[in-house]
């Protein structure tokens, strides 16, 4: 199993202790603590080298896990579904972007609240948009050997996928199971949606692709009641080799996260 932790680029990112401007400090804080790897939030591509901030993560000897895509949900109002056909063809759009640089990078990219947030009452018909957007996004992701992670997401942020079943029998059945897309499993979703963590583990099987950290209040790991040792002992039986990165708030303080990381990991080994 290897560990990552967040990077920004372009914008202020809740989710790593470093802003955008010193998003080089944020890999040097990452080698340093002893992980394998960062996972780069990105929303455009407007003035991000890519090739350069590959560099960058080879002079550290560390790699890319995932991009994080969801800024530009915020930011532009982009979404694979419940918005009007040019915003899907734009999403698309983006997200061959985001193909094209994990190419390079080779790394994962994230599909999370970009799927939409949507209600129960339009769900199926979400569902529907849904796949028929990522369709041609899953085809051109496998010929560049790439894989899309699709996030199932707590109640609270969508109504589209929030168990991890829901979103492991999205892409077996509605998707019809393409190579490249799996699933991101995210402690603090899971800790709302499924019954157990074990449970939902096992249900992924080959799906689970990626997995998130934060506890049980989205606090660094520790400061909540979420059972790490149990739930990393699972994924070891298992035998999930992937990546897990750190998506957790700057909580109980920034200082915590930039003094514990490395501990935590370290003992998670």
């Amino acid at each position: 199993m290897k560990f990552s932790a967040a990077v920004t680029l372009q914008y202020p990112y809740p989710f790593t202790p470093y802003g955008p401007e010193a998003w080089k400090e944020g890999l040097d804080w990452i080698a340093a603590s002893g992980l394998d790897g960062a996972e780069v939030c990105i929303c455009d591509y407007h003035g991000v080298d890519v090739p350069a901030f590959k560099e960058e993560l080879d002079k550290r000897s560390l790699g890319c896990s995932t991009i994080s895509t969801g800024q530009a949900r915020a930011r532009e109002g982009l979404s694979f579904s419940g918005v009007p056909a040019d915003v899907i063809a734009r999403t698309q759009e983006r997200y061959r972007q985001h193909v094209d640089a994990a190419a390079i990078l080779h790394s994962k990219v994230t599909l999370g609240l970009i799927c939409g947030v949507g209600s129960p009452e339009s769900r199926e018909a979400d569902l529907a948009t849904l796949r028929e957007s990522l369709l041609p996004l899953a085809d051109y992701a496998e010929k560049k050997g790439v894989m899309l992670i699709l996030e199932p997401l707590n109640r609270y942020e969508t109504s589209i996928l929030n168990a991890t079943e829901a979103a492991a029998d999205f892409i077996r059945n509605r998707l019809g199971n393409p190579p490249s897309v799996g699933v991101l499993y995210d402690l603090f979703h899971s800790n709302i949606e499924d019954a157990t963590f074990d449970g939902a583990i096992d249900r992924l099987g080959s799906l689970l692709q990626h997995v998130h950290i934060a506890d049980s209040n989205r606090q660094f790991p520790g400061y909540g009641h979420t059972d790490f040792d149990a739930i990393f002992r699972k994924l070891k039986a298992v035998g999930f080799s992937e990546y897990a990165s750190f998506e957790h708030f700057n909580l109980p303080s920034r200082e915590t996260v930039l003094q514990e990381t490395g501990r935590w990991v370290a003992s998670m080994r």
